[in-house]
């Protein structure tokens, strides 16, 4: 059975959520959207699914709002609900999961004078053209859905143990945690062992946090590349400075020490970090391939840890952890794993020993490559998308419409969040997100009335 809709969300994040909502306040009154995603998990996805109070967003409640044209909703909405917390305040995730949830509830039960929202409880598997246009989704229910516009609003998967297949033997595996997320791997954890994440960033900043409310005892060992950990947040947030850059501005090494010399002048450097939100995407858009590459392999780690930072009261916590000894920060590069007397042992490039009970992949969100997605394998091979070159998505244009292969006529498709990094650069952010939702449900009211 094949069903027909005017617009097709594909995915069950922030991002498809943002973009239904917007589209319900642009679309004619008759049309149709549809949201294709497990209902369970819609408007939570990944990173709002948590249900550890701990687990805090990493922006202040004021900035997270999801609509850009209503920068207070989401600060409404808590007063509604009866929770303290401020506009400088780090809400729980699970909360702000609760919050987008809510907003897609409301947006369902109108009636009247509204485009219509219908939630598909299945994933689209695969997609080809269709006759109009559009697009025809295979499900997993078995199903088809046949739609005039859609969007790609997939997200970003779990990223893989940066270890070729043949370096992990099979005995090795059950010692393993391939995605932190997938079960309650720290059940399995004896509470005075030793446990290794693999990477040092957000997601090994909330399995850390997990584990010391569980009353773990052993020693967490974390291991990056450079050993970096994500910066904190000031305490109230310091208005922005203007930065001194500017597209098209020269090498990246010569933009990056301008904004060193900028943040050191500086009474704090988050000040001009965030001074460049306004010109983030502009400056990646003005590097060239070259350019764009060097940051990725040289600057970006850096850049990474001192953009996205943690919560300040989470920050507290995690130096506490290494002041007593039972986190240790280890730097260096993974080369295998293997059991060595009952432990998993890991080997690393300069040959530092590291030996623990479980070793967990913290290495974060994949950059939604064509080949990690059987959706997006399948939109690649009939022509009717391309890869990005950096490996950060999928090629769209400024309007976010997908750019498809050559030969291939465009499909009525668009895209949204971290499957637009290779053309944005930054676009994970709900800040940035809510921007793009509502400039893309503008593109596609347009299309769905032109017919």
């Amino acid at each position: 059975m094949t069903l027909e809709t005017d617009v097709a969300i594909i995915g069950s994040g922030y991002s498809a959520v943002a973009l239904a909502l917007n589209l319900v306040d642009l679309l004619p009154p008759r049309a149709k959207v549809s949201l294709v995603g497990r209902a369970a998990g819609q408007g939570r996805g990944i990173a709002y699914s948590t249900k550890a109070e701990c687990h805090l967003l990493n922006v202040p409640a004021g900035r997270m709002s999801l609509f850009a044209d209503r920068p207070n909703h989401f600060l409404a909405w808590l007063a509604g609900q009866g929770y303290p917390w401020s506009a400088d305040d780090f809400v729980p995730r699970r909360i702000y999961g609760t919050y987008v949830r809510d907003c897609l509830d409301e947006a369902m039960k109108r009636t009247g004078n509204r485009a219509a929202i219908t939630l598909v409880d299945a994933e689209a598997l695969a997609a080809e053209a269709g006759q109009d246009g559009g697009l025809v989704f295979t499900l997993s229910d078995g199903g088809r859905l046949s739609a005039r516009v859609s969007a790609l609003c997939t997200g970003a998967g779990t990223r893989r143990l940066p270890l070729p297949e043949d370096m992990v033997p099979s005995a090795a595996r059950p010692f393993v945690v391939e995605d932190p997320w997938a079960d309650a791997w720290w059940e399995r954890l004896p509470a005075d062992a030793d446990v290794l994440f693999i990477g040092t960033g957000l997601t090994t900043i909330d399995q850390l946090l997990l584990l010391k409310r569980r009353g773990f005892r052993g020693t967490m060992h974390a291991l990056s590349r450079h050993g970096l950990l994500p910066q904190p947040h000031l305490a109230r947030r310091a208005d922005p400075v203007e930065t001194a850059l500017v597209p098209g501005g020269g090498e990246v090494s010569t933009m990056l020490a301008a904004l060193r010399r900028q943040a050191e002048a500086a009474p704090d450097w988050r000040t001009v970090m965030d001074g460049l939100r306004p010109v983030t995407q502009d400056l990646w858009k003005g590097w060239s391939a070259g350019q764009r590459n060097r940051f990725l392999r040289h600057a970006a780690s850096f850049w990474n840890v001192h953009r996205h930072r943690m919560a300040p009261a989470v920050a507290e916590e995690i130096a506490a952890l290494r002041r007593s000894g039972q986190l240790v920060i280890h730097r260096g590069r993974l080369e295998a794993l293997h059991l060595k007397d009952g432990r998993l042992a890991a080997v690393l490039r300069d040959g530092t020993p590291l030996a623990a009970h479980l070793a967990v992949n913290c290495t974060g969100l994949d950059r939604c490559t064509v080949a990690a997605s059987p959706l997006l394998a399948s939109l690649a091979a009939h022509g009717l998308l391309q890869s990005d070159p950096h490996g950060l998505g999928i090629l769209v244009d400024d309007r976010a419409a997908v750019c498809a292969g050559e030969g291939t006529g465009r499909a009525r498709l668009y895209a949204l969040g971290p499957l637009t990094a290779g053309h944005s650069w930054e676009i994970t952010a709900v800040p940035d997100i809510r921007v793009q939702a509502r400039a893309v449900a503008a593109s596609i009211n347009a299309e769905v009335v032109a017919g």
